[in-house]
């Protein structure tokens, strides 16, 4: 069987520290070229544990950071100081030392609907430079990537390269569940996309995902089977 050309080309790293570092390292060299050809840079990031290690090399660089603009890939619909918050954690793992002068656009306005949520999604994303000059992206065991869920009802939405929405909202299978996500077209209006993950066990799920190639299983197969963006994967034990 023909193996995955994202996965063959994985970059492998000893810890998370290493792949951190190299992670923080090649995201400051996409900020201070598309800076340089084009004045601003765009930056979209997850929420989690495993970004804490990038955020914290990150917002040490000496880069323009008043010419870039962040937000998210994925939320969680609560309030923005709540401890689930994705934009709490940026704001107090990646705004911070230098990087506190960037632009941040978070995605969720609390106490609106879903559809209304969606809409104001999109609207701060339309504030950012695109193509996003880079993505990160991570990924659950369960194979999924921003809030895209193996067996929600919004998952075929959320994948479909027909839709327009920029934005849907989704179901989590844990608390809390109230998410909104970045679709997948969406994500590939990018110029770089990486992939950070940690664990034998993602591993494994990634390996499946490539094998078995079915999105809606792993929704992170999407990305492995796509030929538009450069997508590169940065794995450590």
């Amino acid at each position: 069987m023909p193996g995955n050309r994202a996965l063959d080309a994985a970059i492998r790293f000893a810890n998370v520290e290493q792949a951190a570092a190299a992670l923080a390292d090649r995201i400051a060299e996409i900020i201070g070229y598309a800076v340089q050809s084009r004045g601003r840079a765009s930056l979209l990031v997850p929420g989690g544990n495993t970004p804490k290690a990038v955020f914290a090399s990150l917002r040490q660089r000496e880069l323009p950071w008043e010419k870039v603009y962040v937000s998210l890939t994925d939320e969680r619909r609560v309030a923005s100081d709540d401890p689930a918050s994705n934009a709490r954690l940026v704001r107090e793992h990646l705004l911070k030392d230098r990087a506190a002068a960037a632009h941040f656009y978070p995605l969720h306005r609390q106490g609106v609907d879903e559809r209304s949520d969606e809409a104001a999604c999109g609207a701060a994303l339309g504030m950012l430079p695109r193509p996003f000059d880079a993505v990160i992206l991570g990924m659950g065991e369960d194979g999924h990537i921003a809030s895209m869920f193996p067996g929600d009802p919004a998952l075929p939405r959320a994948l479909s390269p027909k839709t327009e929405a920029r934005c849907t909202t989704a179901t989590a299978p844990t608390e809390p569940s109230a998410r909104l996500t970045l679709t997948l077209a969406t994500l590939l209006e990018s110029r770089w996309i990486a992939l950070h993950i940690a664990g034998s066990a993602k591993w494994q799920t990634l390996e499946k995902a490539a094998k078995d190639n079915d999105p809606m299983a792993h929704p992170v197969a999407a990305l492995l089977g796509q030929r538009q963006v450069p997508f590169h994967i940065y794995y450590s034990p």
